[in-house]
């Protein structure tokens, strides 16, 4: 895994992964395997929803509005969604992240891979190459930031945050950081945040103040 660096798919071809790592006579002998880049992701409008939870979903928003949305005139405000978290059983989306072993068994369990893009990380997409896909350079951040970052590596201009807030009920104390981490890298992107002021912790109030713009809940019907 390594660390955020701005990056896109228009510049991605795949890369070199890790396979096997064998020691003899005190060398090292690392065996690597290239990974193709499988998805041409070619949208219109730049603009992207991603679902980091299902908190507001019903309570402020049905996520269900976004199946529906058609994005005006020719599909020029057009969504396309991301999402991690098991939001999956809520709402289909077209690109889902997740390194929960759990939750990926689910998601073969069920074959929600048959119609969905499904990210994760480079020992699991080894094990099922016909099943999901590898995370492009493999962010070593929590599932909640590789969903906006595939988001941003994707050249969405224009990113909308929805579920991202205290309620999210992950193990991973860093995910704030970590989200804050993609949104300084990819600079020149607008991200939303789309929630209520009431449910954002202490610490992400004041990492929007300083990276983000809020939009309020009802807002996001005009999208």
């Amino acid at each position: 895994m390594q660390a955020i660096q701005q990056k896109l798919r228009s510049e991605y071809d795949g890369e070199f992964v890790l396979t096997r790592t064998t020691i003899r006579d005190s060398l090292k002998d690392q065996h690597r395997e290239w990974v193709e880049n499988p998805i041409v992701n070619q949208h219109i409008s730049g603009r992207a929803a991603v679902l980091g939870s299902d908190t507001d979903h019903m309570e402020l928003f049905d996520y269900k509005h976004l199946l529906r949305h058609r994005g005006g005139l020719l599909g020029s405000k057009r969504l396309q969604t991301y999402g991690c978290n098991k939001v999956w059983k809520v709402m289909p989306v077209q690109f889902y992240v997740s390194t929960n072993q759990e939750d990926l068994a689910e998601i073969q369990e069920t074959e929600y891979y048959q119609d969905n893009i499904v990210y994760t990380s480079t020992g699991t997409v080894l094990k099922n190459p016909q099943q999901f896909y590898l995370v492009p350079h493999s962010p070593f951040v929590s599932d909640l930031a590789l969903a906006v970052y595939l988001a941003a590596f994707d050249s969405h201009q224009e990113i909308f945050l929805l579920g991202y807030n205290k309620d999210v009920n992950v193990n991973d104390a860093n995910w704030i950081g970590d989200v804050s981490k993609v949104i300084g890298t990819y600079a020149q992107t607008k991200f939303w945040l789309v929630g209520m002021l009431g449910k954002i912790s202490r610490t992400l109030n004041t990492w929007i103040t300083d990276t983000l713009s809020v939009i309020a809940i009802y807002e996001v019907y005009r999208l």
